[in-house]
């Protein structure tokens, strides 16, 4: 699955976007937790639950089941005016 990270969140993992393939990974539950393993500065922020994410440029709240090919975004909260 292609991870894409936006805004302060792209410099904490230092990446834009990434390929993550794992059997281990199986919906977005499991997929937060590794990423927070993966990259511990962010942890914080999704104690606060600060990320979002959206599953295919679906914004998801709960855990949904995930496939290989889907393409998730994590980004923080954004405003309008």
């Amino acid at each position: 699955m292609k991870i894409k990270y936006f805004a302060w969140i792209k410099d904490i993992t230092n990446n834009a976007d990434e390929e993550i393939n794992s059997e281990k990974i199986n919906n977005l539950d499991e997929l937060k937790i590794f990423i927070i393993k993966k990259y511990p500065d962010l942890k914080k922020y999704y104690d606060k639950e600060i990320l979002r994410f959206a599953v295919n440029q679906e914004y998801i709240i709960n855990n949904i089941n995930l496939d290989a090919n889907d393409e998730i975004a994590i980004f923080p909260p954004v405003s309008g005016g």
